[in-house]
């Protein structure tokens, strides 16, 4: 009976592990299962090509080991992929993942089951069902106060504190931390870490630990976290040139106003999605009228519109006998009235201290381009104002004009820099902001996006309570204060160029000059976080900025190395901040891009049958 009895326990004890051991490998086939499917839609996600559920349902065969295949027991596999591709929701969702507290997307949520059942192995009745959940998020990469695609430098001179998320896609140099702050997250895909940049030459002597950060975030940073891509040309990772190109323009055949234009995957680039294009001849930039006359303003439609892109007709009108001077000299109009050029946008020459290089610029007035805006003026059936082009943007795509794209065709030689610049942009045309946007050098003149409601003014602020959604996106960006006279040369002393306090207001998406080692291994420091917004100027006051800091790719025009204080400016005092408006989703700036994950929630819930 003993006997008897140990035998049964052993077979029956073989049994149970035998099952256990099974169920284990089937419900591994049920992941492996899943993940086939999830790992596709990931792909397709990042390269915004996602199809419909039954492509991924068909990934997932009705049984397992075929012809060649390693496993030693076949399993039948069913499946369900509960998602439909274009069911994005409408409103901001929050995230699951911690590594994305406080932040919201545009989210599809999505769910594959799959339930595997061995074969001819005498458990008939046993299976495993793996549920796995997950986001493919689109997230607004302007919800970062600090978002940087490649290492972040940060060695202030004097404490600085910054507001908002910090995220790198590579490693945080914070060195020395004890005048870094931050008041929310600091995290990177590689290390946050208070060493000093191995290629710059700084050579600073890293504080003892990080504790200011932990002081005002709660929290130490994190190293480690997941990559945030913003897909472009085809490339699911984070290549810096082909995050530049969203800034170029399209390649030929996805360029508006062809049809491929508007496909998801070719929206990325601003070209596409702005509301107005403003080019220029690549001769006629110099010593011009002031009128613009060799410049063209475009307006870009909806794809069910015709025309999709329209050369909008010239606003500024020379009557019979009017005369005005250009380069060439004194030319007089006469005959019928004539209209010369663009009220709100001309050509502009002034000098580059840190590129050692004229700048050659696409210059608009926000101030005139208000004017221009709610001008109801029109000439015979033609529209002339921008009050007929608002309104036909609004009956469009549902809101007034409020993005900008400028092409500079003038050509980049050693002496000579094609950029773009804003002027009297204090004031923005409409409660729905403004977005410029080039692939070239950026300089805000004056005030920017300082809105006043009554007795109140954001000129000096640390808050944006009144200001409108505002973003800058080029190869650089550089702050010249309302003192910055364009007669400045060359020989222009800095102890001259002395500036007056200003506040800019927006989003700044550029590129950098990264720290590096040049060819003959002579050091650089990028500037750091504290020289993202570059200065041409002594300022003796303060610099006040609310926005976001977003650094995409390496510049392509404004390559000259940083250089330290007193070379060709002298800091000013900073007070930065990251404008809260942007975690609303109403407030967001337009245009405004948007970093792609899948964002893991319930991963693996696993039953048993």
């Amino acid at each position: 009976m003993v006997f008897a009895s140990m035998m049964y326990w052993i077979t029956s004890n073989a049994t149970q592990t035998t099952r256990n051991n099974l169920f284990n490998t089937t419900e591994a086939v049920a992941e492996g299962t899943a993940e086939t499917a999830m790992s596709q839609m990931d792909r397709d996600f990042l390269y915004q090509s996602l199809n419909n559920v039954s492509t991924y349902e068909a990934l997932i065969p009705g049984q397992t080991n075929a012809s060649g295949t390693s496993w030693p027991i076949k399993y039948k596999l069913t499946n369900n992929v509960s998602i439909t591709p274009l069911n994005w929701s409408t409103n901001w969702t929050k995230l699951y993942s911690s590594q994305f507290t406080g932040l919201y997307a545009y989210v599809a949520q999505c769910a594959v089951v799959a339930t595997a059942t061995p074969l001819n192995q005498g458990y008939n009745n046993l299976s495993a069902t793996v549920t796995e959940q997950f986001q493919l998020a689109s997230i607004p990469v302007f919800q970062f106060g600090v978002f940087y695609n490649m290492d972040l430098d940060i060695i202030p001179g004097a404490t600085f504190t910054m507001a908002g998320k910090v995220f790198a896609n590579g490693y945080i140099w914070m060195c020395p931390g004890a005048a870094s702050y931050f008041s929310n997250s600091v995290s990177a895909t590689l290390e946050v870490t208070n060493a000093d940049d191995p290629d710059d030459q700084q050579n600073k002597t890293p504080d003892a630990s990080l504790v200011h950060y932990a002081t005002l975030a709660g929290g130490n940073p994190l190293s480690g976290v997941d990559s945030l891509t913003l897909p472009v040309a085809g490339s699911t990772d984070n290549n810096q040139t082909n995050t530049e190109a969203i800034l170029n323009l399209p390649p030929a055949g996805q360029i508006i106003p062809a049809d491929a234009a508007y496909n998801s995957t070719n929206q990325v680039y601003l070209y596409n999605e702005a509301d107005l294009i403003i080019s220029n001849s690549a001769t006629g930039i110099n010593g011009n009228s002031g009128y613009g006359s060799n410049i063209s303003v475009y307006y870009s439609a909806d794809k069910s519109r015709s025309p999709r892109l329209t050369l909008l007709t010239n606003d500024i009108m020379a009557v019979i006998g009017y005369t005005y001077k250009t380069n060439g000299g004194v030319v007089k109009v006469t005959g019928t009235n004539y209209y010369c050029g663009y009220s709100f946008v001309t050509n502009v020459t002034f000098y580059d201290f840190r590129e050692s290089a004229t700048n050659q610029a696409v210059q608009i007035d926000i101030s005139k381009f208000n004017l221009w805006y709610t001008n109801q003026a029109t000439r015979a059936t033609n529209f002339v104002s921008g009050y007929q082009w608002n309104s036909e943007n609004i009956q469009d795509k549902g809101h007034p004009i409020d993005s900008i794209y400028v092409y500079n065709s003038v050509p980049m030689t050693s002496s000579q820099l094609p950029s773009v610049r804003v002027v009297n942009g204090a004031t923005l045309p409409s409660a729905y902001g403004l977005t410029v946007a080039t692939a070239f050098p950026i300089y805000v003149l004056g005030n920017y996006n300082v809105q006043t409601n009554g007795s109140h003014s954001d000129v000096g602020q640390p808050d944006t309570k009144y200001t409108y959604p505002a973003a800058l996106m080029g190869d650089s960006i550089t702050i010249l204060s309302s003192s910055w006279n364009d007669s400045y040369t060359i020989n222009t002393n800095l102890s001259l160029r002395t500036a007056t306090s200003a506040t800019v207001n927006a989003a700044c998406l550029e590129g950098i000059v990264q720290s590096c080692k040049d060819s003959n291994g002579n050091k650089h420091y990028s500037g750091g976080l504290e020289n993202f917004l570059r200065l041409e100027e002594t300022w003796s006051g303060k610099l006040t900025y609310n926005g976001s800091i977003v650094v995409m790719f390496p510049s392509i025009y404004a390559t000259n190395y940083w250089q330290t204080t007193g070379k060709y400016y002298n800091p000013p005092g900073r007070q930065w901040g990251f404008d809260a408006n942007f975690q609303n989703q109403a407030k967001l700036p337009p245009l405004t891009p948007q970093v792609k994950q899948i964002v893991r929630g319930e991963f693996g819930n696993y039953t048993a049958n």
